[in-house]
């Protein structure tokens, strides 16, 4: 029962109360006088004291029940405000997450960006170094991309690159390494926990993924679409190595497959050969 309605009910139990006991009173005397007409008029009074005491009631809880009435629909109000406060909230959370992978995606091949790969690069070395692991970098360069572009066009060229991406991403990968495209026609791969031999047997079965995709390549010498690949690998040490470090490595070993011909490998430890020889 509302507040107002209370108020009303003991109101009209008060009013009829005092009408009664009124009327108790004029009966009573009534009966000593033996007057009808005062007993009469005795239940004449308690009925207009019923009526009075329930309009009295009426005009003065009116104001009550509008108030209630006023704030019950401030509640429903606030109620809707809440709750579209909190679908405002969660699709604002939904965009936001949408937003951040968009930023670490790309767009092209659909795989990480570079930005990604450092942020990437940076907790895998970190984390390495607290457990005592190893972690590497494959490199990969599609050979003469430019040439590519150049005789099939651009178009065809966006086409070789999500090939490649999806080949990369198709040789068994575990879903804790990285791919990443990391320059126009350059994709990384972090491996963590990864040592160079590892590594070694990852980037050949990248290789062969690619050369059994037989994407013609007029301007190549293998009259295909062919990868170079560089690889580094460290087991950082804190205070001592730097995540730059590796990946300038792997930078250089893909060079060095460049130098070497194309369509090779060459590893951290071929870097020092070359410096020896």
């Amino acid at each position: 029962m509302s507040l107002s309605r209370k108020l009303q009910t003991r109101l009209t139990l008060a009013g009829t109360a005092a009408a009664l006991l009124t009327a108790i009173v004029l009966t009573a005397m009534a009966l000593n006088g033996s007057t009808q007409g005062l007993a009469v008029a005795a239940v004449l009074l308690v009925l207009v004291s019923a009526l009075l005491s329930w309009g009295l009631a009426r005009q003065l809880l009116q104001p009550l029940s509008e108030l209630e009435a006023g704030m019950q629909q401030l509640q429903d109000e606030h109620k809707q405000l809440v709750e579209q406060r909190d679908d405002a909230r969660t699709h604002l959370e939904e965009m936001e997450k949408t937003l951040a992978g968009v930023g670490l995606e790309d767009a092209l091949t659909g795989l990480a960006n570079r930005r990604q790969f450092e942020r990437g690069l940076l907790e895998e070395f970190n984390r390495a170094a607290r457990t005592s692991l190893s972690l590497a970098i494959i490199m990969i360069d599609i050979d003469l991309f430019d040439e590519y572009n150049a005789s099939y066009g651009r178009m065809a060229g966006d086409k070789v690159l999500r090939r490649v991406g999806s080949a990369i991403r198709d040789t068994n990968v575990r879903p804790e390494d990285l791919l990443a495209r990391f320059g126009t026609q350059e994709i990384a791969v972090l491996l963590p926990g990864s040592r160079l031999e590892g590594a070694l047997i990852v980037a050949e079965r990248i290789r062969t993924s690619i050369e059994q995709l037989n994407i013609e390549h007029s301007a190549s010498p293998t009259g295909r679409v062919t990868i170079s690949i560089g690889i580094a690998a460290v087991a950082p040490q804190r205070q001592v190595d730097e995540p730059d470090t590796v990946l300038r490595e792997s930078e250089q070993a893909l060079a060095l497959a460049k130098a070497s011909g194309r369509d090779c490998i060459r590893t951290s430890e071929d870097l020092v050969k070359a410096s020896i020889a």
